[in-house]
């Protein structure tokens, strides 16, 4: 009898990195929510529909996709390597929501300036980057703050429960108040009607 080689994965002792259809379809009526919530409760289903079918084709990318620093970007700080870190497991589920609204123009920016960011023109696009979880502790008004950067520039914060959550998941590991890294998704949103392009920013954490 022939022996068949072994796969890529096994030889390589890793699973391909997979994102469950579950989670694609959460993430889908997320937007969908969040646009017909900003412009019309009617565009809830088309946009939640094409996110979908988006995410459907590209799963494999999200999944396994890290879109790299570019060139020009600054160097990290030594206490912040990614190196010196711990980077929470890519589950590829994406269900963290970052409270983002006031960081739509550096998100733009980031966007724009990433030489890997792909073609804009589709209604909803996801790009891959790793995130800097970062303890806020300089805020008197809530300690638990978690302050969410990409290339060293503030996207959004974790707030209220997650925030509280995270830190719980940070002591259990006996990372507390230290830096941690994971995925984020980017979702570009592009509204009918002429409206402006914003961006829903998502983390690959599970915070119970």
């Amino acid at each position: 009898m022939t022996n068949r080689p072994p796969s890529d994965d096994n030889r390589n002792g890793a699973k391909k990195p997979e994102i469950s259809i579950l989670s694609l379809l959460v993430l889908s009526l997320f937007i969908g929510l969040i646009v017909g919530a900003g412009i019309d409760k009617s565009f809830i289903l088309p946009v939640a529909l094409i996110t979908a079918i988006i995410f459907y084709i590209k799963r494999d990318k999200i999944a396994a996709a890290d879109i790299q620093t570019p060139s020009s970007a600054k160097p990290a700080e030594p206490n912040r390597s990614i190196e010196n870190s711990y980077h929470w497991p890519d589950l590829g589920q994406f269900s963290c929501a970052v409270h983002a609204e006031p960081y739509q123009k550096t998100i733009q920016q980031l966007v724009q300036e990433n030489i890997a960011a792909p073609d804009q023109s589709s209604p909803a696009q996801p790009l891959i980057y790793t995130a800097q979880l970062i303890p806020d502790l300089s805020n008197p008004f809530d300690t638990d703050i978690i302050r969410v950067e990409i290339h060293q520039q503030t996207i959004g914060h974790l707030y209220g429960e997650s925030a509280h959550n995270f830190r719980d998941q940070l002591k259990e590991k006996q990372l507390a108040d230290q830096i941690t890294f994971c995925k984020a998704l980017i979702i570009i949103v592009n509204p009918a009607g002429g409206k402006s392009l914003y961006y829903c920013v998502m983390l690959d954490l599970t915070l119970s």
